[in-house]
Order: C-alpha cells, then structure tokens, then sequence
C-alpha cells in the first residue's frame, strides 16, 4: 500500500497530473448487476501502476490537477489506495458505465455499492466526481468492446441523440456524480459517425450545463477532432498511451516527441486540456503475440529468465528480452518511474499541466 500512496502523492506534488432499441432510462435510477465480461477481462490487464515510481518521478514541480480512473472491477484494492491517497486527489471518475443487450446504458452493481460507500464515510466530498460513459455492450454470450454499431445505435439522428443525452444525465444524476465523461473510441475514420458523434457532444454539453454537470470527452490519439467545432465548457481528455502494442512492432508506450505531438494536436480544442498516461506496457512475442504487462510483472519476468533491462533512449522505456519455454523469443517493454518523469516532463513542456492516470486498483 505504501507504494500506492507514494505513486499518487508525488503526482500530486508534480501536477500544480458498448443497434437497436434506445434506451427509456429517464429519470429513473437504475442498476443493473453486471456478469463477468471480456470488458473486465481486457480491462484489467497491464495498466496498473506503483505509487512509488510516480512519487519519484514528479517530485520536482507543483500541482494543477490529478484525475483517476476508478474501475469496477478492482473496488476493493481502488478502495484501499483512495484511502491512502488523502487530500491530494483532485477528480475521480468512475469506470464505467456500459450497455445492455437492449442498448440501455447501466451502471455496475459494484460501482453503486462502492459509491454510496464512499459518499457515506465523506470520500468524495470536496472532489469532482465523473461517471465515465463507453461503448461496450453486454451480448447474451460475453460482450462488444468499442462496438461503433452501438453507437450508430444511439446516436445515429438527433432523435436519438437527444434520447442518449437525456439517458446519460438521468443515470449520471442517479448515481450523485458532479460530472459525467464520455469515453467513445474506435470511431477511426468513419467521418460520418464522427459527425453523429460531434453533434452528440454538443448537445450534451448544453444538457450538462443545464444540470450544473461538468463534462469531459475522452479522445485517442487518432481522432480527428480538428475537423469540428467543440463546445468550450467541456474538458479534453487525450490518451497518450499504446504508440506501441497489439498489431504494431515492439517498442513503448509512449515518447516524449509523440507525447508533445498530442499535446499540439489539442491546441484546436477549447475549454481545458489533460492528457492520459498510464505505466505498464507489452510483452511482444515472436511471430505477432502481444500482452499487456504490469511492471511488477514484466520485473518478475526479468527476474525469473535472468534478463538485463536497458533504457530505450529515444523513449526513456525500459525493454528486455528473454526466451520462453517453447524457444519462442519475446521483447518486454515497460515504464518505469524514469520513464514516468520524462513523459510527464514532456507534457508540461507541450504545454498541459492535467493529467489523468488509468488507474486506481491493483498498485500494491
């Protein structure tokens, strides 16, 4: 735990960092309980980060604002590290909230429950809390991940965008958040849901206003946001994480260059800006096989096959290799609290003193 609370606090100290049926939610609070899915099975892998690297890392400027995600999936150790985090936690949004077989978004059981919990002992007081919107979809058989036919589902005429608004708000109020974020992803260049999507936001962030709700949206690294106008009383949020992973060559993360690429690319975007780092990174087997990897394990690894680490100097990423038990050659790349400051560093210099961390859970 003592590494949790080091990670957060040092960032604290360095930042002054799922095609049917529309939904009838309405303004009835609803929850339903979720069933094991391939969203927390992918979810969960990799991306989970030791407060002591972040503690290292950003000890050496101040502070503007911090922001974690809170996934449902990993409650009890995300409970834990809040706890231990303190004060210094600004934003918290909690992931997430997802859709039905019928298109109709639903919050977890766990994520309710943990909520209420931390309402209660005065956890969330004083702080901004956001529930965080992404288009999973439970099927009868597992789940759709990113799936943009949900969205086309949602969105695809103002009619049912005007519906969505009004479900996000209704379930966003239902829980007690202050803010609600819309994480929306594999649109790629599908121009035309983009649109669909830009008119979305839109209207949600007139709705949110309305409501006294703040508002953030999450973008990748490819969305073409410059193309349209965006409301200026939201938040941007860019995830500055898997420049390399699955279908790519081995390598990191992140770089400083493409760090502050990102930071540039938002410059056409009004309101306030944050980038997205998260630490972890991948395994990369010979013959195309990736893996997400948490440091701790990519460590152990090294350990295990008696591997020697070495500094990628372009990325400040940590890679080595090793031989598996089939003869199968691999590359680990990961980050550690080095490659944390220098990516951190970069985004100050690009300009952006917000950041978001994915995530709270499994840092002990």
């Amino acid at each position: 735990m003592l590494l949790s609370v080091l990670l957060f606090c040092t960032l604290a100290m360095m930042f002054t960092a799922c095609e049917s049926q529309t939904s009838d939610i309405g303004s009835q609070k609803e929850t339903i309980t979720i069933v094991e899915s391939e969203h927390r099975a992918t979810s969960q892998a990799g991306d989970t980060m030791k407060t002591e690297e972040i503690h290292t890392a950003t000890e050496t400027t101040g502070t503007s604002d911090i922001s974690v995600w809170y996934p449902y999936w990993d409650y009890a150790t995300a409970d834990a590290e809040l706890k231990a985090i303190g004060d210094e936690l600004d934003t918290i949004c909690f992931f997430a909230a997802y859709y039905d077989v019928n298109n109709r978004p639903f919050i977890p059981e766990d994520t309710t429950e943990t909520y209420n919990k931390l309402s209660k002992n005065g956890t969330l007081k004083d702080r901004n809390i956001y529930l965080t919107f992404v288009n999973d979809k439970l099927l009868d058989k597992g789940s759709s991940l990113k799936d943009t036919n949900l969205l086309y589902a949602l969105i695809g005429n103002d009619d049912l965008a005007n519906q969505h608004v009004a479900d996000v708000i209704a379930l966003t109020k239902s829980l007690g958040c202050t803010g609600v974020e819309i994480d929306y992803e594999a649109i790629k260049k599908d121009y035309a849901l983009w649109q669909l999507f830009n008119s979305f936001v839109t209207k949600l962030s007139q709705a949110a206003a309305n409501e006294g709700l703040a508002l953030r949206v999450v973008f990748e690294p490819s969305a073409p946001f410059q193309n349209y106008s965006w409301p200026s009383n939201a938040e941007y949020v860019m995830m500055c994480y898997n420049l390399h992973g699955y279908g790519t060559e081995p390598g990191a993360k992140a770089n400083p260059s493409w760090i502050k690429e990102l930071a540039a690319k938002m410059n056409t975007l009004p309101g306030r800006k944050n980038l997205a780092l998260a630490t972890g990174g991948f395994d990369f087997a010979a013959g195309g096989n990736v893996a997400q990897i948490g440091q701790a394990d990519a460590v152990g690894i090294m350990s295990q096959k008696n591997a020697e680490a070495q500094r990628d100097a372009a990325s400040g990423a940590m890679w080595f290799s090793y031989t598996d038990e089939s003869g199968l050659t691999h590359q680990v790349w990961y980050a550690d609290q080095e490659t944390l400051k220098l990516w951190i560093q970069a985004a100050r210099e690009g300009g952006i003193n917000r950041v978001s961390i994915w995530r709270l859970g499994g840092n002990t």
